[in-house]
This record gives C-alpha cells, sequence and structure tokens, in this order.
C-alpha cells in the first residue's frame, strides 16, 4: 500500500512521462471517444500507455521518436525482435501469392509437420487464431472423450477468455478462500452463472491438496489443465510431473498450457519438466507475430477432428484458422528458433535474473526476479513466491514506480514487470543496462 511519500513518488513520475510522452496522450484521448479504456486492457497503465510508431530488433519507437529496449516482446510473442528480415520476406512472398484463398495452400502442413517434429508428444495439430481457442477446443475434446463435464484448473492460472477458464484466474484474496481447497472465483462480468460449478481449483506447489481434490472429484472431472506460470511463479521440476502422474493415475486428460512457456526449447515445457500431456496448447510465438492459436497431441483423440470418414460429433474450424500469412510467419519464427538460439536467450535470461536477484540482496531490497528461460517477471516482495496467493501480494505500487522509472531510462517492460521478455536480438549489454537501470530506479523510490 502506498504512503503519502510514495504517492507523492508516483505522481511525480507520471507528471515526468506526461512530460515526455503528449503525442501518446493526445492519440489515447482520442481513441477512447470511440473504443471503450481507449486501448486493450492488457495494454492499459496509469495514466495512459505508450503509442508505439515502429519496431526493429529489439527496439521500439515511439511516436515521440523516443526510443526503447523492448523487454516485453509483445506479450512474449515477438521471440525474434521486430521486423525480423526472414519472417518479413516469408510475408511478403506468401502475400504475392494470395492473402486469404479459401481452401488449403500447403504451408499450413508444413508448420504442423515442424512443430510435430519439436514436440514428441504430438501425433496431430490443429491451428485456430488464439490461445483461447486453443484451450477452449482441447477442453471440448477432453469432455466429449471421458463424457464428464468439469475441468481442474490451478488458482491464478491464465488460459484465456472463455467461462470455464476464467474462473480464478486471478481471484481477489477476500473470495478465494481455504489455501488448501480454493473457492471458485468468477473473473469476469456476464459469465456464465453455471461457470464456478464446472471447475475444481486446485493450489500450485502442494502435492498433498492437489491429490485430495483430484480423488474426492476424479468421477465428475474430464481434465486437468495446467498452466506453469513460464517465467512468473517459480515451479518445481517435481511438482509439474506429480501433476503429470496423478491425471493418469485417476484416468484424466492432462492439458499442459504452452502458450507462454514454448519458447523455452526446442521441445517446449514438456521436454523442459520432463512430462508428456495427452493434449498441448499453444499461442504466441508459433504465429510468428500474427494471432495464432494451436492446439494438438495424442492421435486417438485429434483424430476426433478428422471429418474424412464421416461425422465424429466433433468440429473445429474458423474463417481464419491456419491462416496463410500466420502459417508463413509461424514456420519462419520456428526455422530461426534453434538449439544455439535457446542458448542465447536462455542464458541471457538466467544472466538477468541472476543479476537482478544480486543487486536486491546487495540493496536490501525485498523483491525477487524469477525466469524460465527467456522469460521473467520482477516481484517486490519478502513472501517466497510459491502460488498465486503470494504472487497476488506483492507491491503492485512499487512495480508501477519502477515501471515508469525504467521507460525513462529507456526500457520498455510489461507495466506490472510480470511476463516480460528476452527476444533473439537482445545482447548481454542491453540485459546487464537494464540491471543498472533497475538498480538506480529501486534507489530512488
Amino acid at each position: 500500500m502506498e504512503n503519502e511519500t510514495t504517492k507523492d513518488v508516483t505522481a511525480t513520475l507520471e507528471e515526468d512521462y506526461r512530460g515526455r510522452t503528449p503525442r501518446s496522450q493526445e492519440l489515447f484521448e482520442r481513441a477512447r471517444k470511440t473504443m471503450p479504456g481507449g486501448a486493450k486492457g492488457a495494454y492499459f497503465h496509469q495514466p495512459y500507455p505508450l503509442t508505439m510508431a515502429r519496431g526493429e530488433g529489439c527496439y521500439l519507437h515511439d511516436v515521440e521518436g523516443q526510443r526503447y529496449v523492448d523487454f516485453a516482446n509483445h506479450h512474449t510473442a515477438q521471440v525474434l525482435g521486430h521486423n525480423n528480415p526472414a519472417v518479413i520476406d516469408a510475408i511478403q512472398k506468401q502475400m504475392t501469392k494470395g492473402i486469404a484463398l479459401g481452401a488449403p495452400v500447403g504451408i499450413e502442413a508444413e508448420l504442423c509437420e515442424e512443430m510435430c517434429r519439436r514436440v514428441a508428444s504430438l501425433d496431430r495439430i490443429r491451428f485456430c487464431n488464439s490461445g483461447t481457442e486453443a484451450t477452449l477446443h482441447a477442453i471440448r475434446l477432453a469432455r466429449g472423450v471421458s463424457g464428464r463435464v468439469k475441468i481442474a484448473k490451478f488458482e491464478g492460472g491464465y488460459h484465456g477468455s472463455h467461462d470455464v477458464v476464467e474462473i480464478s484466474s486471478a481471484p481477489s484474496l477476500d473470495k478465494v478462500g481455504s489455501e488448501t481447497a480454493p473457492n471458485p472465483v468468477p473473473s469476469a462480468g456476464g459469465m456464465s452463472p453455471h461457470a464456478a460449478e464446472e471447475v475444481v481449483v486446485l493450489p500450485f506447489n502442494d502435492e498433498a491438496s492437489v491429490e485430495r481434490l483430484i480423488t474426492q472429484h476424479r468421477d465428475e472431472l474430464a481434465c486437468i489443465i495446467f498452466d506453469t506460470k513460464a517465467g512468473i511463479v517459480p515451479q518445481r521440476k517435481e511438482f509439474v510431473q506429480f501433476v503429470g502422474e496423478i491425471a493418469r493415475k485417476n484416468d484424466l486428460l492432462f492439458i499442459l498450457d504452452e502458450i507462454v512457456g514454448f519458447r523455452v526449447g526446442t521441445g517446449g515445457l514438456q521436454e523442459y519438466y520432463g512430462v508428456t500431456p495427452d493434449l498441448t496448447a499453444y499461442g504466441k510465438v508459433v504465429g510468428g507475430g500474427f494471432p495464432v492459436g494451436a492446439f494438438g497431441g495424442r492421435a486417438d483423440i485429434m483424430d476426433l477432428l478428422d471429418g474424412t470418414r464421416g461425422s465424429t460429433g466433433f468440429f473445429q474450424s474458423g474463417t481464419f484458422s491456419a491462416h496463410p500469412i500466420t502459417m508463413a510467419a509461424g514456420l519462419a519464427t520456428l526455422k530461426q528458433l534453434t538449439p544455439e538460439a535457446f542458448d542465447h536467450l536462455n542464458g541471457l535470461g538466467d544472466r538477468l535474473t541472476a543479476g537482478l536477484n544480486e543487486l536486491f540482496t546487495r540493496e536490501n531490497i525485498a523483491a525477487k526476479a524469477v525466469n524460465t528461460g527467456s522469460v521473467f517477471s520482477i516481484h517486490f516482495t519478502s513472501e517466497d513466491l510459491i502460488n498465486y496467493r503470494s504472487l497476488a501480494r506483492t507491491d503492485k505500487a512499487m512495480a508501477h514506480r519502477v515501471f515508469l522509472a525504467l521507460l525513462a531510462e529507456g526500457y520498455f517492460l510489461s507495466h506490472g514487470l510480470s511476463m516480460n521478455a528476452i527476444s533473439l536480438p537482445t545482447e548481454t549489454r542491453h540485459v546487464d543496462g537494464l540491471i543498472e537501470a533497475v538498480g538506480r530506479a529501486i534507489k530512488s523510490r
């Protein structure tokens, strides 16, 4: 909670921000007249978001002409940075052939083959337009296969914006109930009144409670869907493996959400943690910067979407699913994500969090930096980060002040300092520069 002194610091930072970004404020106020809130929810921060003019490599340029090192990567999606030459070339070549032709064009099969080559659990894969669609269809398959309706998800796990997965995605701590048996809490207005009844909420990092809840509800459950909070909350490998094992023990499908975490390595989070899900949801990096979602896994499950032998009772399509431009950009992106590229990305992620944590210890700052590969977060807290509730209690006001101070130094991060990311063009000097800038920001705030 802010006191009068920190409120004054925040006010000074916001005044300075306004002084540097009048064009962004003007464009934001214009947008508010026709767009509720002036920008999509994830972009907004006080006093208003920057408007960007262009990106190049690991840099962004705002409409005032100011340059920032980009450590947000468009919600982690721009793993190759901005205007990657090979991605731009692939897009332009596809555009000369046609933007959307109302029929397969071939490149979608190439991207499917590349995904299945990389990930051992993928026998088949389908593309859609968002991570939301990916988890929706994966859960539909799980319900259809099992004949059961309820799902189990983790408190604080985010899987998109359809009703059943928006239960307890970011619940208020005054509504969550017991830490060992969390309440199902709707996270958005207008949701189905029955959505909460269809979800068993699990606590992170608590094997005994997870086993008890799954055993208690296994005859009602279709699946466990797991967002490991990659780069946000540290996860023990043993716990991730336990979740997969408890699903199999209770004859439940195990759905792994890799929408953020796939960028950790060639085989994604499942290779990183040593688990084999039945179905996996993807998004972000696999679209090369374009709207994308994907879900895939076991052939016997995914082939329920194969209508070549007649109706199976299952269906998935969409006007822009597997869009040729997206497929071209995604394939060009994955081809550049080599083992050497992941070594570079993950090495920078480790260097950054080690340097930040050394800084916090040296300056006696109650803060922690965490990473999973090249995805990282900075949390201001003295608590161990073990679950959603410890994350929810972090000092958000301090994070906002540091965010604004970093903008003034030319570093663009997620405005809550959570779920940031490093892109391939980033160099050691950028990472070390960010560590030094964070040091200056916390000393003066």
